[in-house]
């Protein structure tokens, strides 16, 4: 079974994201902050971490630098969700990485599901550094 890591600050957007994706066949485990979810990455990895630009206290964006800092987690595939149009316009100017995408609130829940499989294929198919 796929484990998505879900955080995001608003209960509604993790109790309609979350219902949808365990009725679609994942495990998803949502968090609130990235902090607890941090805690949670350093006992497993999920498959997928679908992360909110706009957090309290550690923003997703600050842990997303952090995770792509470390060699444990920089090919962990990461989905940015965002409401801000600063942080669209951050994620178009974002470098390139492959394990990395980015979807707009409000979104469509096909095109969220669209994003989910595409960034876990793409990043799964990565070469492995040696």
């Amino acid at each position: 079974m796929t484990t998505i890591l879900l955080v995001d600050d608003s209960p509604d957007i993790r109790d309609l994201v979350g219902s949808f994706l365990t009725d679609e066949g994942f495990d998803v485990i949502a968090y609130d902050r990235a902090e607890g979810m941090l805690i949670r990455l350093a006992v497993s990895l999920p498959d997928l971490l679908i992360l909110d630009g706009r957090l309290p206290v550690m923003s997703g964006w600050q842990c997303l630098e952090l995770l792509r800092a470390s060699e444990r987690t920089n090919r962990l595939p990461v989905l940015m969700l965002t409401a801000a149009v600063d942080d669209l316009g951050r994620a178009r100017q974002e470098p390139p990485d492959d394990c990395t995408s980015y979807l707009a609130k409000p979104f469509d829940i096909d095109a969220l599901l669209a994003a989910i499989h595409g960034v876990i294929e793409t990043c799964n198919q990565l070469p492995v550094a040696v």
